[in-house]
């Protein structure tokens, strides 16, 4: 297919390698400075999430990632309270990442959660983090593949993934398998990162921000809004509610991305903080510079959507 006429669906990372996606998360990968950086104002080693915010409220904060699993398990809820298996109240976390989530989940709804995830530090400090406080085994973590998940059909009411799909190297197989172990009625969400096709399309320089983009976030490819709805269908889901949030969480990291690079314009002030930051977090400024960099390119272009969705296994 020449490359002009390819949908941004097609537009892959040329260098990703799962090994990437675990050396993100488990503090090997340059990339990795990035949540090192944010670790000053939220607690990255429990949520992974970019949140969820009204103008003027915090963001990038933990108040922001509870403020998207709320939106999230409200949804969820509601479809479940009329499923055929409301009194079942164990769910499924795929792609779990450090716990915080799931342990959300059981504290204010609670509900009984296994999460898995394919990266042992993940799976490690979600285990961590539920022993510390002491909801094992009502919630409960392993090592697992999104797109072969250890466990048996139709063996969950609920399930949901939390902005990992965009790391995942063929959605579609990962909603075949959300589907396979999901009892018929169950209830499924998800939120990811989606890929606008006619921005990121629109020129060389604009695919080449786009492929920057996923290079820097570890992301083999995204799907459009679209290619989620068609692939969430051929799964065999019933997709009930789809929502773009880009404005709560995108645009305003976005904002967050300008003040950063803004501040990193006085050499001086960037010299000093480098040292600090090296001090207080192990981060290397000059690789979290990059990764911010990369990121406002394409968000400034609005490239780049944000997408939540619920649907019902058939």
């Amino acid at each position: 297919m020449n490359s002009m006429n390819r949908t941004a669906r097609h537009i892959a990372n040329p260098t990703w390698n799962v090994s990437d996606v675990n050396g993100q998360y488990s503090y090997r990968n340059p990339h990795a400075d990035l949540y090192l950086y944010l670790s000053q104002w939220s607690d990255m080693e429990s949520y992974l999430n970019v949140g969820y915010s009204n103008p003027g409220q915090y963001h990038l904060h933990v108040s922001s990632h509870l403020r998207l699993i709320n939106r999230l398990a409200d949804g969820l809820l509601e479809l479940h309270a009329h499923s055929p298996h409301a009194a079942d109240h164990r769910l499924l976390d795929i792609a779990a990442g450090r716990g915080g989530a799931a342990l959300h989940a059981h504290q204010r709804y609670s509900l009984e959660v296994v999460g898995v995830d394919f990266t042992p530090y993940n799976a490690y400090r979600a285990t961590s983090n539920a022993t510390k406080k002491n909801v094992w085994p009502q919630v409960q973590f392993g090592l697992g593949n999104a797109h072969r998940l250890p466990l048996a059909d139709n063996s969950f009411a609920l399930a949901w993934s939390i902005e990992s799909p965009a790391h995942f190297a063929d959605k579609p197989t990962f909603l075949q398998e959300a589907g396979r172990v999901l009892k018929p009625g169950g209830v499924f969400t998800f939120a990811d990162l989606l890929v606008i096709d006619h921005v990121a399309t629109a020129s060389a320089k604009n695919r080449k921000i786009y492929q920057e983009f996923l290079c820097v976030w570890d992301v083999p490819y995204l799907e459009t809004l679209a290619s989620y709805q068609r692939a969430i269908a051929e799964a065999g889901f019933d997709l009930r509610r789809s929502e773009i949030v880009t404005q709560y969480n995108l645009n305003i990291l976005n904002r967050d991305c300008v003040i950063f690079l803004w501040l990193s314009s006085f050499a001086w002030l960037y010299r000093l903080y480098k040292r600090y930051l090296k001090w207080r977090t192990g981060a290397n400024l000059d690789n979290v510079y990059q990764h911010v960099l990369a990121s406002h390119h394409a968000l400034r272009l609005g490239m780049i959507d944000y997408g939540l969705f619920w649907a019902v296994r058939m």
